[in-house]
């Protein structure tokens, strides 16, 4: 519904002119004084003037003598009047006569169409995930894309309501208001941790839908949390209307925040689960310019050279895995050592960022994975994550999108042992792999870093 046009106005001044009549004293002092005021006759006029007025401009509407019997019961009240009276009267204090009709039209016209607005609407959480695991937090929107609960309704994550337009069965068109579609916005937010995500739709009568604003994290403040932390979701959602935000439902929903190096149990059925270990692949960490550096010392006229052939190798393979044994004997000059456990990144594990494992020269299998493909993937290479039972390591294309794959035993990183020594052992590992079946059966998988990034999965910003 739109604002009183200009063929109004005229109305309006009739308006004003009946309200000072009305708030004007016996001795025609000025009516602005609230002990002259005589709010009984000021009630009367707003109410006849105020009618015919919102009359007038809803008499285009369908079903119009509805409409004027809903304004009238609901609005024009007692208790209304009663409750309104003063606030009328503390605007006539304050306002001057020229924005009297405007003051009116806030205060009054614009109050009584937001009850009619809400009346029909209603809406209630939907979903509020408990636990919020924010390695992969800012990727929910593609993790849970098409996402179905167990008996096939959609259910988006981190949080969703649903809004329902409400339109009661009429036995005549004389019985209800009529139902029209609404336009809906809905925000969340946590304080202090995310911006303040939005979604808006169309909701027509008779009918619900769901609306999941999606939630931004502040990642360098999820860094530094190191236990989980219990925060508050904020809901809201709102009838978009006559330019106007009108609320109709608000709720504070409990929720964890884990930290971003937990590998975080996720609700089954998300797809290519373990391409999620692409969020830990950093390749524009703040170390890489200074890894660039040593590289080059060690490769031949200081130039590192993706998928192109050194003079003194016959092919590009080889030159490629001389870029590869160059990263590792940066990463054993660090000292980094090798942390054994069992299981390579399970749900729940800790996994530090690449970042972290060269500040703590220490790591498990699949951070010393990470780390590596982090470095191969910043240097333009195309490098897997071969993730096995119990463990992980790295492999590459030994060309550009060549189907040949070579590979490295990146924990050796560790210790003493020779690139020759880590490559064959990498080499070995997947043969072992791939004569058991286990690639074929799921038990193991090549993680393909491209790929990962094709479907959309970016690194997380660590600092």
């Amino acid at each position: 519904m739109k604002r009183l046009s200009f063929k109004y106005i005229a109305g309006a001044l009739t308006l004003l002119g009946a309200l000072l009549q009305a708030c004007s004293g016996e001795n025609g002092a000025d009516g602005r004084d609230a002990e002259e005021v005589n709010v009984d006759s000021l009630a009367t006029v707003i109410r006849a003037e105020v009618t015919e007025t919102l009359w007038d401009t809803l008499y285009a509407k369908p079903y119009v003598d509805t409409v004027y019997k809903i304004l009238f019961d609901n609005a024009f009240g007692t208790a209304w009047m009663d409750s309104t009276r003063q606030a009328l009267v503390d605007s006539l204090k304050q306002a001057d006569y020229d924005s009297l009709y405007a003051a009116l039209y806030d205060s009054v016209y614009y109050d009584i169409y937001s009850q009619s607005v809400i009346k029909q609407l209603d809406a209630y959480k939907w979903t509020v995930k408990e636990g919020i695991n924010l390695a992969f937090a800012n990727q929910y929107p593609l993790m849970y894309k098409d996402y179905v609960n167990s008996s096939g309704d959609i259910y988006p994550v981190p949080v969703s309501v649903i809004v329902r337009n409400e339109c009661p069965s009429a036995i005549s068109i004389f019985d209800t208001e009529p139902c029209n579609w609404k336009k809906i916005m809905v925000k969340a937010w946590i304080t202090d941790w995310t911006d303040t995500g939005s979604v808006s739709g169309i909701v027509n009568p008779d009918t619900t839908d769901v609306f999941a604003p999606p939630l931004t994290f502040d990642m360098a403040k999820a860094a530094k949390i190191k236990a989980p932390e219990k925060v508050n979701i904020q809901i809201r959602a709102y009838a978009l209307e006559n330019d106007h935000e009108i609320l109709f439902y608000s709720a504070s929903e409990p929720t964890t925040l884990y930290p971003v190096q937990v590998n975080g149990s996720e609700l089954q059925g998300v797809k290519n689960r373990n391409w999620w270990y692409g969020v830990w692949v950093t390749p524009n960490m703040d170390s890489i310019p200074n890894i660039l550096n040593d590289l080059k010392k060690k490769l031949p006229s200081g130039t590192v050279k993706v998928y192109q052939k050194y003079s003194d190798d016959e092919t590009v393979a080889e030159s490629s895995k001389r870029v590869v044994q160059a990263v590792y004997e940066v990463l054993q000059a660090r000292k980094i050592t090798y942390l054994q456990n069992n299981g390579a990144g399970g749900t729940g594990q800790k996994i530090n960022y690449p970042i972290e494992v060269l500040r703590s020269r220490d790591g498990l299998c699949i951070e010393t994975a990470v780390l590596f493909a982090s470095i191969l993937e910043a240097l333009g290479m195309q490098v897997f994550i071969v993730n096995i039972p119990e463990h992980a390591f790295v492999g590459w294309r030994t060309d550009r999108n060549s189907n040949t794959l070579d590979f490295v035993e990146t924990t050796l990183i560790g210790g003493s042992s020779t690139f020759a020594y880590a490559n064959s052992s990498g080499i070995e590992k997947f043969n072992e792999q791939l004569d058991a079946g286990n690639f074929e059966s799921g038990d193991a998988e090549l993680i393909d870093i491209e790929a990962v990034r094709e479907y959309g999965i970016v690194p997380n910003d660590i600092p």
